[in-house]
């Protein structure tokens, strides 16, 4: 059930699975980021795409999680130098990158399993008024 759907070689079929997974998971969390939050219209699009964006460059590299980390870092590099934001909206991203990772490299039930706690968590910690 948590096995790669991406056997030895890539598929056109695993591909847009992935693909589609990715960015269903990248609007969801473009939302649950969205949640009691003001947020500009540029970045809810830039949530909602980058899960895609991670898991087509994880294609690239053959799923390699050596290349997988170094890419995880080459984003987070850009997303510091750029406007700095809220720690909620970093960590959307990060969740975004995460996303984008485990269906790069097929895991796709994994990556639907980790977006329902983390978003939950999100949802309960903002509603509740937590910090």
């Amino acid at each position: 059930m948590l096995n790669s759907i991406i056997g030895t070689e890539l598929t056109v079929e695993t591909f847009i699975i992935c693909t589609l997974a990715s960015l269903i998971l990248g609007v969801l969390i473009a939302v649950v980021s969205m949640y009691k939050t003001r947020s500009s219209q540029s970045f809810a699009i830039t949530l909602a795409i980058l899960p895609a964006v991670v898991q087509i460059i994880i294609m690239l590299v053959n799923g390699n999680i050596g290349a997988g980390v170094a890419v995880a870092g080459a984003f987070s590099l850009v997303r510091f130098r750029s406007a700095p934001g809220s720690a909620k909206e970093i960590g959307s991203i990060f969740l975004a990158m995460a996303v984008g990772l485990a269906t790069g490299m097929g895991y796709v039930f994994l990556a639907a399993i980790m977006f329902l706690l983390v978003s939950a968590v999100m949802i309960i910690l903002t509603a509740t008024g937590f910090g």
